[in-house]
């Protein structure tokens, strides 16, 4: 049973990961392997229960995710042009 809890944590975050922008290479899917067993090793440290909590293991590995995988924010543009003084052609008072 916890083969296919590692799988279903393993797989919402490799989803995560993609849908993000990373492109999952060997290199990162060995990263993301290495950061789901840290996980798990410090979920152990807490508890020595035989079972895995998946929601527990899921929220561990996507606590610890920006430490082994920086993604970058988006820089979104400026909502509108600067504004300058401009004339419309009214005359001039004077």
């Amino acid at each position: 049973m916890a083969d296919q809890t590692l799988q279903r944590v393993f797989t919402r975050v490799f989803t995560y990961l993609t849908e993000s922008g990373v492109d999952m290479t060997r290199a990162d899917c060995r990263t993301l392997l290495q950061l789901i067993d840290d996980a798990l090793v410090d979920d152990t440290q807490v508890e020595q229960a035989a079972a895995v909590d998946e929601a527990r293991l899921l929220s561990r590995a996507m606590d610890r995710l920006p430490a082994y995988f920086p993604i970058a924010e988006e820089m979104l543009p400026a909502p509108n042009p600067p504004l300058c003084r401009g004339s419309i052609g009214y005359p001039a008072h004077g």
